[in-house]
């Protein structure tokens, strides 16, 4: 495996192959959760459906008081790889281990304490408790086992082994798939979805410390005592990310919590649905900063301020481009693709997948600034970020939401996240020295008006198209989505924003 941090040429091409083997994991998670969301929405109803959501949004909370473990583990073992300094590195490793196993303990002592009074805010209806209890319980459990395995992926990425990472990935999703076929063929219900769902994570953190062992044979997993070493910096790297971790989860699942308190319960489940399509929207021009991440922070390690700089310039067209390419194929094809995955049209999924859509594109708009950030160890300012986010957030959505419901749930998101990335790349560039403007009004540019001009084409393809349902519906949706995308790549190109010179060499073998 070639090693990331080498300051020969090639730095694109490692990154491509990289990005290519951390995305197999990934898009087969989002594929299995796209094809079994349907599935498991008719299985639960409704209100079943909704308490699966808060379940995710208990899981995102808990996950976000990790003290930015697993992330500062790719970041720290990567630094320490790149020095030659493997003892460091496995301390670091330990000490996220460790981390999760003592929250680990603290969460499961106190959920007992404190489910109660949250299934009673949420007004959750008396048949639906039993599950909502066992499902909060089980978050917590989920929490451990999902820390291990993130961490023993950071560690494999770190030391440049993208490929076990990936087989650690596939292995959760694998085993995520068959507990959830088993526990709808045996109606198991919320308990057998959530049940499913914490075996995948313990089996791929098994696979994944097997991977370290055979894949990375210079990592050592450092003893506690020797680890504590490790945990000032630690400390002071995820404490920050801590706090903003925390807020930037509660940004994004505050909505279900405001729709479920001033609306209903069973207002939670189109917002879901739209989520869950949206997010895994946004997780494709996420991909591209799996491989950036470990090679910023080795750059930045090793002195190479005028390559970091060039990292930053180069991968964020690619994901400020992916993201309009994404978002206008979405947008413009909402009703149909819900038509086609459903198997019935949903207005209301179908307004939240388009809010959530334009709310993630903003938020993506951050991406680099935030490997940039990571890498100078600057995670206050990513802390600054969501709580920016939040706060606008929360202000508009408890004055919209109770009078305008799932509409003033999307304007008060997507302002949050446009509010909080303008505040952050300003700050960003005032971190690194780099042009104030040109890091604000780049994603306001090229990419915006190729996602804008896309849209408004495919709209019109749209209306003209035949309306269907199920299967009949997913070449209409197919082709308006392509062609939203199509029209925002051709601009790309035809500004000269994207080169397909550039696009060649990085996956052009060496000669």
């Amino acid at each position: 495996m070639p090693d990331m941090t080498s300051t020969g040429g090639g730095l694109g091409r490692r990154l491509a192959a990289n990005t290519l083997y951390a995305a197999t994991g990934r898009v087969a998670s989002l594929l299995l959760w796209l094809a079994l969301t349907p599935p498991i929405y008719r299985a639960l109803g409704a209100e079943g459906f909704a308490v699966w959501s808060l379940f995710f949004a208990l899981a995102g909370y808990l996950g976000s008081l990790d003290l930015g473990l697993a992330t500062g583990a790719v970041r720290h073992v990567a630094a320490a790889r790149a020095r030659g300094d493997h003892k460091a590195a496995g301390g670091f490793a330990t000490v996220a281990v460790l981390g999760y196993a003592l929250l680990g303990i603290v969460w499961l002592t106190l959920m007992p304490l404190v489910r109660g009074p949250v299934i009673e805010f949420l007004r959750v209806p008396e048949a639906a408790r039993a599950a909502a209890s066992f499902a909060f319980l089980a978050g917590a459990l989920v929490f451990v086992l999902a820390g291990l395995a993130n961490t023993t992926i950071a560690v494999l990425q770190a030391y440049g082994r993208f490929d076990l990472g990936n087989v650690t990935a596939l292995t959760l999703t694998l085993g995520q798939a068959g507990g959830l076929v088993w526990s709808l063929t045996h109606h198991g219900g919320v308990q057998g979805v959530v049940a499913a769902t914490a075996a995948g994570w313990g089996l791929a953190a098994l696979v994944g410390a097997v991977s370290l062992r055979t894949g990375a044979p210079e990592f050592r997993w450092s003893a506690p005592r020797d680890a504590f070493g490790q945990l000032a910096e630690s400390v002071r790297f995820g404490a920050p990310m801590q706090l903003g971790n925390m807020m930037a989860v509660a940004h994004q699942q505050l909505d279900k919590v405001l729709l479920a308190r001033f609306v209903s319960l069973a207002a939670v489940a189109p917002y879901e649905l739209g989520l869950r399509m949206a997010t895994a929207a946004s997780t494709f021009p996420q991909l591209l900063l799996l491989a950036v991440i470990p090679s910023a922070s080795a750059l930045h390690a090793s002195g190479e301020g005028e390559r970091l700089r060039e990292l930053y310039a180069r991968s964020n067209r690619y994901i400020l481009m992916a993201s309009a390419f994404v978002t206008a194929g979405l947008v413009a094809g909402a009703p149909r693709f819900f038509c086609a995955w459903l198997g019935h049209a949903d207005d209301a999924a179908s307004l939240a997948l388009r809010g959530l859509l334009l709310a993630a594109y903003a938020g993506l708009s951050t991406g680099m600034a935030i490997a940039i950030a990571r890498a100078y160890g600057r995670t206050d300012l990513e802390a600054e970020f969501s709580a920016l986010a939040l706060a606008v957030h929360l202000a508009l959505g408890a004055w919209l939401v109770p009078s305008h419901a799932l509409i003033g749930a999307l304007i008060a998101v997507t302002a949050g996240n446009v509010v909080g990335a303008a505040w952050f790349l300003v700050r960003v560039a005032g971190v690194t020295g780099w042009p104030r403007a040109r890091m604000l009004l780049e994603p306001l540019g090229v990419p915006s008006l190729a996602l804008a001009l896309g849209v408004t084409a495919a709209l019109m393809l749209d209306r003209a198209l035949p309306a269907a349902v199920g299967a009949a519906a997913w070449p209409g949706a197919l082709l308006v989505g392509v062609l939203a995308g199509a029209l925002a790549a051709a601009v790309a190109l035809l500004t000269r924003y994207l080169s397909l010179d550039e696009a060649r060499a990085l996956v052009r073998p060496r000669a």
